[in-house]
């Protein structure tokens, strides 16, 4: 990722350090300076009571109030903000999952400096004041695609048994647990770090397997690295099913739930595993996720409060879930699977106590409130909320078809070929092929054009004019019915991965497009021309031989009060493709004010802002090259994108939006910067739909959706 790092750069771990590791010489890894360990602080330990039902910190009983931050959805300049407010909230341990897929982007080439060094996060929190409850996994959830596992996992073996004895999945989850765990060990609690307990795996009584010889092999890995310096523990939903599969002999096991449960009875399921040893609510949920297509998820305070009360008059242990939620930049979230595919929005404010640009919410003065009644005053001074910059319209230009993102030359096949196949992860691929030349229309000159195993979203073209579009998601992948069709046209196809399936038994989730048919014919002879929007070389480098030209043609874009009207009418809109705009932040911007050079590591960032993609179709947009995100206006209830000030230049250099939009360009192509977010937008209809499969104790929410492609 392209945030600017606090510390040091990235550095590639010697090969020593490799050779002790397991990794052979030849596999690079890319790592922060490994921390020196520290000395053995004797009388340090975190351990269970049985005896006291309790855990015992440094042998006194120990309540841990808890709440989840993720580190990879949060820029770095940032983390040590948002850790300070979830410490001044009352609370004494901050959790996080670990991101194998972040780590490992690709086979052998292992990142933890820059914004992926956990090993940062962990000491910001140590310096905090703050332990740390590290869920590992490897599996994790988290709405993240695939559940945080490396989507090359389903390329090196396409029916790879993910999260199983597989003796794939096992070498390299072995192999990555290597790596990490000896970085972690000087961390944990009993070799004098912050870390007092290590997640093993994550909900696995949601997942159909049930292999416990896998969860025995996983467990006996963790303690090899662990030993007795932390507690290992798992977590499920507050249900016998769940703990049936999910409970791992020697491992202490928790429960998760929600507002909408009965803490009493929630306990009294994790009871019948866990006759004694400490309540533990591992994921209190504060909020809920959102879908693509469905009204935002919220939970009130109040409800909150209520089970919230109930675990600190019971000395229960808990951790919210979330307590900040922060962001799926790029193509990180992930999708659920309920009747029907749901892919996840780019924003992860989740309704939690910190929004999505790390603000106190009524929810998080609430929650303060309640626990400083438990715990005693606090004198420190109210927090502020930090300002945002509105600025706008930025007038955009139509530079390239999408194809100029293209990573090379097209690839060609008998048959389309999934983005697993191809060894790309994300991102695009334009699938194009001729009709046969002996194709005969139908009397209506109608032909119904199907691709019944598309994943996730194709729009359609015939001789480079739209004609429709076909998703997963019913109706429209019964088909598309294309007037007209004559033989020898190019029919292209414009396939989009919306994000891997993270929760539940279908995590074997490829993309592509699939075989198409044409009134019942399979079509042969494809070309695939990928687009996965990673190269950072190319994009930039098309933002620069456009920008000259983009001035030129739209010389009000750097004026602050251009009018939107002034901008030429795009002739393409219908066709995907590339818009740019640049622009300057206004002259008070140019030096950060004293206060916010106190309050950050390093460069303090420039205002936050949310860019407002009313009126575009769907895509995605990047600022000074980094990928906020997927946006989809026209079907809600996401409307704006999150922009970290730290992304922005001051003036008087220029900033530069990049968007790609597949769907349909505004007539007249601007955008607003904006000082507040909307994700309450207007959806794209109303309508039973089917609503994700969640753990047992999740929020009730009413969940109204529809199928919108």
């Amino acid at each position: 990722m392209a945030w600017a790092p606090v510390c040091a750069a990235a550095v590639l771990v010697s090969l020593a350090q490799l050779a002790l590791l397991g990794v052979q010489a030849n596999e690079a890894v890319t790592a922060p300076p490994p921390p020196i360990a520290p000395p053995l602080r004797r009388g340090r330990s975190f351990e269970i009571s049985y005896e006291q039902d309790a855990f015992l910190k440094d042998g006194q009983p120990f309540q841990m109030r808890s709440g989840s931050l993720h580190y990879f959805r949060v820029p770095r300049v940032y983390w040590r903000d948002r850790l300070r407010k979830l410490k001044r909230a009352g609370l004494n341990t901050v959790a996080t999952y670990v991101e194998w897929s972040l780590h490992e982007p690709t086979p052998n080439q292992f990142d933890l400096g820059g914004e992926a060094n956990l090993l940062h996060f962990i000491q910001l929190a140590e310096e905090e004041g703050l332990l740390v409850n590290l869920r590992v996994g490897p599996y994790i959830c988290a709405e993240r695609d695939m559940g945080g596992l490396p989507p090359w996992l389903l390329s090196l073996k396409p029916d790879i048994k993910l999260r199983t004895r597989d003796p794939v999945f096992m070498h390299y989850t072995k192999r990555w647990l290597d790596v990490l765990m000896p970085m972690v060990r000087p961390l944990l609690y009993g070799n004098g770090g912050p870390i007092i307990l290590v997640q093993v795996e994550n909900e696995y009584g949601s997942y159909p397997a049930c292999d416990r010889p896998y969860l025995i092999w996983l467990r006996d890995l963790f303690r090899g690295h662990v030993h007795d310096a932390a507690v290992l523990y798992t977590t499920d939903g507050a249900g016998a099913s769940y703990l049936n599969c999910g409970k791992i002999p020697g491992v202490y096991a928790t429960v998760d739930f929600g507002s909408s449960s009965d803490p009493a009875a929630a306990f009294a399921t994790q009871r019948k595993v866990e006759p004694h040893g400490p309540l533990v609510n591992s994921e209190y949920y504060t909020g809920w996720l959102t879908h693509w297509a469905e009204k935002e998820q919220t939970v009130a305070s109040g409800d909150v409060l209520r089970g919230l009360r109930w675990m600190m008059d019971n000395n229960a242990s808990f951790n919210f879930y979330v307590f900040m939620g922060g962001t799926n930049f790029g193509f990180t979230a992930g999708a659920n699977f309920g009747k029907d595919y749901q892919p996840q929005l780019t924003s992860y404010d989740y309704d939690a106590p910190l929004s999505e640009a790390g603000d106190t919410t009524h929810k998080y003065h609430a929650i303060r409130g309640l626990i400083l009644q438990y715990t005693g005053a606090d004198a420190s001074p109210m927090l502020r909320v930090s300002p945002k910059l509105s600025y706008g319209p930025i007038l955009l230009q139509r530079v390239a078809d999408i194809q100029a993102l293209a990573t090379g030359p097209p690839t060609t096949a008998t048959y389309p070929r999934d983005f697993e196949e191809l060894r790309q992860a994300f991102g695009y691929i334009l699938y194009e092929t001729r009709v046969p030349a002996d194709y005969t229309p139908k009397k209506d000159n109608k032909a119904l054009f199907m691709a019944q195993k598309i994943r996730d979203r194709g729009v359609v073209f015939v001789d480079q004019a739209r004609r429709g579009v076909l998703c997963r998601t019913k109706p429209q992948r019964s088909g598309l019915s294309l007037s007209g069709v004559q033989a020898g046209q190019r029919l292209s196809v414009l396939v989009e991965n919306q994000g891997r399936i993270n929760y539940g038994g279908r995590l074997n989730d490829t993309k592509g497009l699939g075989n198409v048919t044409l009134d019942g014919r399979v079509l042969r002879g494809w070309t695939m021309t990928q687009l996965p929007l990673n190269n950072q070389t190319k994009i930039d480098a098309l933002a620069r031989r456009a920008a000259r030209r983009v001035e030129r043609r739209l010389n009000a874009a750097a004026n602050a009060n251009a009018s939107a009207n002034a901008a030429p009418r795009d002739p393409k809109q219908d066709v995907p493709g590339v818009y740019l705009g640049r622009f300057v932040l206004p002259p008070e911007y140019a030096f950060p004010s004293r206060e916010r050079l106190e309050e950050h590591d390093g460069q303090p960032p420039l205002p936050d802002t949310f860019l407002d993609t009313s009126g575009w179709g769907k895509g995605v947009v990047f600022v000074n090259g980094f990928n906020l995100g997927r946006y989809w206006p026209s079907v809600g209830p996401q409307v704006t994108l999150y922009v970290p000030g730290h992304l922005l230049h001051p003036p008087p250099t220029q900033n530069t939006l990049l968007v790609v939009e597949t769907d349909r360009a505004p007539e007249i192509p601007y955008l607003n910067l904006v000082d507040r977010p909307t994700l309450n937008g207007a959806v794209c209809g109303t309508g039973p739909g089917g609503a994700a499969t969640a753990p047992a104790g999740a929020p009730t929410i009413a969940v109204s959706r529809v199928s919108c492609c």
